[in-house]
């Protein structure tokens, strides 16, 4: 048997009628058998991308649910953990804001304390080093005052001493000159007597 030309395929294909020539009816009814099973599979691959598709856009949508799901969760329970940890925080912050007030407290009183001790420490030593500074100047006045008196004595009794001596010493010139102006007349009354007696001879 010879083969059909492709022509004549394409007609029978397409008018479901067996073409003008000398092919035999089980030849045209395999042909229609053919072009039946193409229209039934290309319907059913696009029924299958059809469902395909379908069930793309369901799996999808699932997946979608289930992620939108689960990222609900997750921030739900994150949100949770940031709480519970918040409230840690805060309860952690309370305590050391306690605990640095207390210690605070106590090392202002530790202080205040200490520098009371140190001021009353201050005022002692100022204190006894004050009543020894008087000590000191009362001792050195009296010591003063003392030798200011000795030295006045010695000056008075120097001054007396002097001023006697020097009394002494104006007897003494003053005895000198009356016997000198007591010479001096004898000598005189002596020279004038002789010169006298030579000029009444």
């Amino acid at each position: 048997m010879s083969a059909m030309p492709e022509e004549s395929l394409r007609e029978i294909a397409a008018t479901n009628e067996p073409p003008h020539t000398l092919a035999s009816p089980e030849f045209f009814f395999l042909l229609q058998r053919i072009d039946r099973l193409d229209e039934k599979l290309t319907r059913e691959i696009r029924d299958g991308d059809q469902k395909s598709e379908e069930l793309i856009t369901a799996v999808e949508q699932k997946l979608t649910q289930r992620i939108d799901a689960v990222e609900q969760k997750l921030t739900q329970r994150i949100d949770a953990v940031e709480q519970k940890l918040t409230q840690r925080i805060d309860v952690v912050e309370q305590k050391l804001t306690r605990h640095i007030e207390e210690v605070e407290q106590k090392l202002t009183q530790r202080i205040d304390a200490v520098e009371q001790k140190l001021t009353e420490h201050i005022e002692e030593v100022e204190q006894k080093l004050t009543q020894r500074i008087d000590a000191v100047e009362k001792t050195l006045t009296q010591g003063i005052d003392a030798v200011d008196q000795k030295l006045t004595r010695r000056m008075d009794a120097l001054e007396e001493k002097l001023g006697l001596r020097i009394d002494k010493q104006d007897d003494k010139l003053n005895s000198l000159k009356f016997w000198a102006i007591g010479a001096v007349i004898t000598i005189s009354v002596g020279f004038i007597g002789t010169i006298a007696t030579l000029l009444y001879k």
